[in-house]
């Protein structure tokens, strides 16, 4: 029978040094762990670069599809977190990176930023698609179009990430280049189906993954959390061991599920959509895949510790 975690709250800076005393590695979601948009969370640069000094491994792991690794990287060296550019681990790099392996041949068509066609560019992957793409012309005649593209393009892949320029034209491409190609790769940066602000939501990319899903009716390979394969060249390669890890994010629905996928402890912060009352109200509907082992309101609670 799970157990309710623990909330660090209760402990004193003595237990709680000794808490992270026993992990190695430590993934760190960004965006509500870290910082929202363009201003850090209090205490948490201090807390990240106090670990770094106790020869912690740091990893960053975010589903933010809008940048590339390096200029994640930059946005961390501006907040003050000295974390290395290879220690964080993105979405559009991994896509990036899986092609550059595995799209032998061919070309992509992608449904994403700005930011995935970057890394493609600097992963020598050929790749269309990026930026807007409406119709016009009719329904038959566009059809047409791309029925003709289909079979005269060596197309070897399809990639959806978050693009702001999602339109009907895109999903009927994506869907028919699928159709034409039964091997046809199909990736998804992440999953993420709503971004939700104070005064505001954004449709995220999980949404835009299950239209193209829905027509397609296939499943993509999602590169982003919970995915465990976000983690496995890390794993299989003896990087981190999963019995010494910590996962440290604020959705229990993506990053607590992604690192029970790896079989990593995690931490729950609550300056994101969950705080402690979501916790109880987990373990009382018994969704269990949701409560991690540790509750904190804050990661920069711990400062006070190191």
């Amino acid at each position: 029978m799970p157990v309710m975690p623990q909330n660090l709250l209760n402990l004193n800076a003595e237990q709680m040094k000794k808490l992270l005393n026993a992990f190695e590695t430590i993934l760190v979601d960004c965006d509500g762990v870290l910082w929202y948009d363009d201003q850090p969370i209090p205490q948490t640069s201090e807390t990240i670069n106090a670990l770094l000094d106790q020869s912690k491994n740091i990893y960053f792991v975010t589903n933010n599809s809008t940048k590339t690794r390096h200029e994640l990287w930059l946005k961390a060296q501006a907040m003050n977190f000295h974390v290395n550019e290879s220690n964080i681990i993105s979405p559009t790099y991994s896509v990036a990176s899986y092609l550059k392996t595995h799209l032998i041949d061919g070309k992509a068509y992608v449904i994403g930023s700005e930011a995935l066609a970057k890394e493609l560019t600097a992963m020598n992957v050929e790749f269309f698609g990026p930026g807007p793409d409406f119709n016009e012309c009719t329904l038959l005649e566009t059809i047409e179009s791309v029925d003709k593209q289909s079979n005269e393009e060596n197309i070897q892949a399809v990639i959806v990430g978050f693009d702001e320029h999602f339109s009907y034209k895109k999903i009927l491409k994506a869907c028919n280049f699928m159709r034409n190609n039964k091997n046809c790769m199909f990736l998804a940066t992440n999953n993420n189906t709503v971004a939700k602000y104070p005064d505001y939501n954004i449709p995220d990319t999980g949404a835009l993954v299950a239209a193209v899903e829905a027509c397609v009716e296939r499943k993509a390979l999602i590169m982003g959390k919970p995915n465990r394969s976000v983690a496995d060249q890390l794993i299989n390669e003896g990087l981190i061991n999963p019995a010494n890890t910590l996962m440290i994010g604020d959705c229990a629905k993506i990053d607590v599920v992604f690192g029970k996928n790896c079989g990593f402890s995690t931490l729950l912060v609550g300056t994101g959509r969950y705080q402690w009352k979501h916790v109880q109200k987990f373990f009382e509907l018994k969704h269990f895949q949701y409560i991690p082992d540790f509750y904190i309101p804050s990661l920069g609670d711990f400062k006070q510790c190191l």
